[in-house]
């Protein structure tokens, strides 16, 4: 980590954190001042002899000053356009490590909660995501790292690089990290509220600052199992791009866990989402017994307020609807559907309530 640190990134890194350079400096070096009572020696360039001995002592006096692993600073130091994200959990590293099913829950559970929160700042708020995320949310994800993981700091710890986008307008980046801490406070306070008052109802009106279903399963993984212990959420921003938002540390009580999974349940309980298709029928199914009536229709998916889909099953509400179904197949007319979307054997259907054939408007094979 050493090597890809440069003099100007611990100047700028100094600068950033309160330290204030002197007028003059020593030998060549700079002189930065912390509070009167700490001195940092910044070397004036990148490659002189004694280099990497002088970045190791600057990073062992700012572990002391922030009470921060020198490894983690190191990583912040390395990367200003990066804003960063960090767990201390059940299932975080401890010690600089942890067991393999904890690590897979706490990689997924962070990745989710970066998803849930990228798509509700990329497409808007939802109760529940449906579907793949959109390119940019999958190409923000692929961008992001973890670590460094080190024996003095039991975090786990999540980079998001910036990258730069339209003028004037933040990047998706910083976006999906501001939304994330918003969520996490407002369901924090929430949180509080229902201990006091018993009323869940209070997380109903979230939805539209970023909580989803989505979000707080992600987070009540963090907690352990049921009925989860104490766990916290912490941002920084990344030094090249400030903002103006303060950085949070995100405290959630035992038993949020809990907490947070009953609320997960009652916003996809609430979410009903309606569903309409218009397009052809690919596939028609029906096994004569309990699973009948259905038709696979490729076009115009709109579901709800969310991401269009290419293709989904219908569920049609009876044989009638299957015999004319059959019809529009064989003759390659277009047909509508509306309904409501369900998850029936683990795939998400729309079972139609409405279903008839577009007579006038034929469409070709693409």
């Amino acid at each position: 980590m050493m090597r890809s640190v440069s003099v100007s990134d611990v100047s700028s890194y100094l600068a950033a954190t309160g330290w204030v350079r002197q007028p003059e400096g020593w030998r060549g070096a700079a002189v930065w001042v912390h509070d009167g009572d700490h001195e940092i020696l910044v070397p004036g360039a990148d490659d002189l002899a004694d280099g990497p001995r002088r970045l190791r002592e600057i990073f062992s006096l700012l572990a002391r000053v922030e009470g921060r692993s020198a490894e983690d600073i190191a990583s912040d130091i390395s990367s200003p356009m990066a804003d960063v994200q960090w767990y201390r959990a059940p299932i975080a590293p401890m010690n600089g490590q942890f067991g393999l099913a904890d690590a897979v829950t706490a990689l997924n559970s962070a990745q989710a909660a970066l998803s849930a929160a990228a798509r509700a700042a990329l497409s808007g708020p939802r109760p529940v995501f449906d579907g793949t995320a959109p390119k940019e949310v999958r190409d923000l994800l692929a961008r992001v790292w973890i670590g460094p993981i080190v024996p003095s700091a039991d975090l786990l710890t999540v980079r998001v690089p910036l990258q730069e986008e339209d003028p004037g307008v933040p990047p998706l980046a910083r976006r999906t990290l501001a939304l994330l801490q918003r969520a996490t406070l407002l369901l924090r306070e929430a949180s509080a509220e229902v201990h006091r008052t018993g009323d869940i109802s209070v997380f109903d009106g979230m939805v539209r600052d970023g909580v989803s279903a989505d979000l707080c399963v992600a987070l009540a993984r963090f907690a352990g199992p049921d009925p989860g212990t104490r766990f916290e959420v912490g941002f920084r921003w990344a030094r090249a791009l400030p903002s103006e938002i303060p950085a949070q540390t995100v405290v959630f009580e035992a038993e949020s866990g809990t907490l947070l999974r009953r609320v997960a349940h009652r916003l996809r309980r609430l979410h009903r989402e309606g569903a309409s298709v218009t397009g052809l029928i690919g596939t028609l199914f029906d096994n004569g017994g309990e699973d009948r009536f259905r038709v696979h229709v490729r076009g115009q998916v709109s579901i709800g307020d969310g991401e269009p889909r290419g293709s989904i099953w219908v569920r049609l509400p009876d044989e009638a609807a299957y015999d004319a179904a059959v019809d529009a197949h064989r003759n390659r007319y277009l047909v509508r559907a509306a309904g409501t979307l369900m998850d029936v054997n683990g795939r998400r259907e729309l079972i139609a309530t409405s279903f008839s054939k577009v007579v006038d408007d034929r469409s070709e094979e693409s």
